[in-house]
């Protein structure tokens, strides 16, 4: 039974060890599963085995939050009522896969112990940040290119009539789009969207982060890190995603704040170097002219706002549990519902999945705040940056799982801040 003062609950021990492979599949292989057009699938796969291994554990530890969580997936089975035709089932089921999938991750990941190490966590997510600055310069090369995977040509006729569906299984490099006066090509590899893209690589830079900080305990080459990590600059621009930006400046601004607070001078002034690096690079090259030119072309914002008011109104319809999915926008703009995760939850699954997504992901983020090393403060701002996110970008599937993950890993990391070190000498001392 959850308490209400605890971040983690726990029964009785056991020795059973949680293997590793399932997880690392799923992070550290996204690169083949993309190209195979099973990215967006194996996070319900490899969900499957790791749900075995947690069935035969008795010890098991829940993160404080997990109430509100089980209200949202009771929302999001509600909300199959307002479901009507197959295409639109299909989407739920495939969406009801993920947020199960992502129940299982967290515990498993939280649950791994000497099974899954930290540092194997965070070697698997760091991978996956590499894979997607190497999508980032791909889209260079190869434009908007896209093919039909494998996937594709074994899915029935019905399914690949979904929308979702139907991207998941035609990968493709990059959008090119004219938003600031010539055609741009816009990262998405390995993920389905270009907003996809720019909202993990946001998600990723503190995983980042953390890598090259201890490159030799996760086992990749610390110079390949440092240079990836400034190489994502170029990509992360030229994606044009004011959401990449915005959530990740204002990220890395708690950071700094949270590090000033805690006397964590060198962290700090690491952090603040790297910015004004970042800094110099846009303002001695065209870098520069594209953020500017970019801020300056805000044509979206506007059916962005009346998106908005569509899915609150259509939530008013129907505020229990929503309507099941996105549907069709009578105004000739994109389906209502799909720009943005607090949009999306609120239309599809009504007021009552609204509270119990955020109110789960709030509480989490509040009981991981307290950490005692560099390590677990950059896991518990993942959490922040995904909910600075969610008005403008959706959170299914791989967002959604990153933020499983980083709240699992925060809370190990606070519950054993021994693994990564103190945070500064007073907690050592203490």
């Amino acid at each position: 039974m959850l308490t209400q003062d605890a971040p983690m609950v726990r029964r009785p021990e056991s020795e059973a060890l949680l293997p590793a492979w399932p997880f690392v599949l799923m992070i550290a292989w996204m690169p083949l599963w993309f190209v195979l057009g099973l990215a967006g699938f194996t996070w319900v796969i490899f969900a499957l085995p790791m749900a075995a291994s947690l069935v035969r554990r008795r010890n098991l530890i829940a993160p404080k939050g997990s109430g509100l969580w089980l209200l949202f997936l009771l929302a999001v089975g509600a909300s199959v009522l307002s479901i009507d035709d197959s295409p639109r089932l299909a989407g739920w089921i495939l969406r009801l896969g993920y947020y199960l999938g992502a129940t299982v991750f967290g515990l498993y990941v939280l649950n791994g112990a000497e099974g899954l190490p930290v540092w194997r966590i965070v070697r698997a997510f760091t991978i996956l940040w590499l894979a997607t600055v190497a999508g980032g310069y791909l889209a260079f090369v190869l434009g908007d290119f896209g093919f039909r995977s494998p996937m594709a040509h074994l899915i029935p006729d019905g399914l690949a009539s979904n929308e979702l569906i139907a991207t998941l299984v035609r990968p493709s490099f990059a959008d090119l789009q004219d938003i600031i006066g010539f055609p741009v090509p816009r990262p998405k590899a390995p993920f389905p969207y270009t907003n996809s893209w720019g909202s993990m690589l946001a998600l990723l830079t503190p995983v980042a982060l953390i890598a090259v900080k201890n490159a030799k305990e996760i086992g990749l080459p610390p110079k390949l890190l440092r240079g990836a990590l400034y190489a994502s600059v170029v990509p992360g621009v030229i994606s044009l995603n004011r959401g990449l930006w915005l959530s990740l400046g204002l990220g890395l601004c708690y950071a700094a704040v949270r590090l000033g607070i805690a006397g964590q001078s060198k962290a700090l002034r690491n952090l603040v170097i790297a910015a004004v690096l970042g800094v110099v690079l846009l303002a001695v090259t065209p870098l520069g002219s594209i953020v500017e030119t970019r801020i300056e072309t805000g044509h979206s914002n506007a059916d962005r706002f009346e998106l908005a008011i569509d899915a609150f109104r259509g939530a008013q319809e129907r505020p229990l549990f929503g309507w099941g999915a996105p549907r069709p926008n009578v105004r000739n703009l994109p389906s209502v519902g799909t720009h943005g995760q607090a949009w999306f939850v609120m239309f599809s699954y009504g007021f009552v999945g609204l509270v119990g997504y955020f109110g789960a992901f709030i509480t989490m983020a509040w009981h991981t705040r307290k950490q005692a090393s560099v390590e677990g403060m950059w896991a518990h701002v993942i959490i922040i940056i995904g909910l600075i996110q969610a008005p403008f970008y959706l959170h299914v599937p791989h967002q959604l799982f990153m933020m499983m993950g980083a709240a699992a890993l925060a809370l190990r990391l606070q519950a054993t801040p021994s693994i990564a070190g103190p945070l500064d000498q007073s907690q050592r001392r203490s």
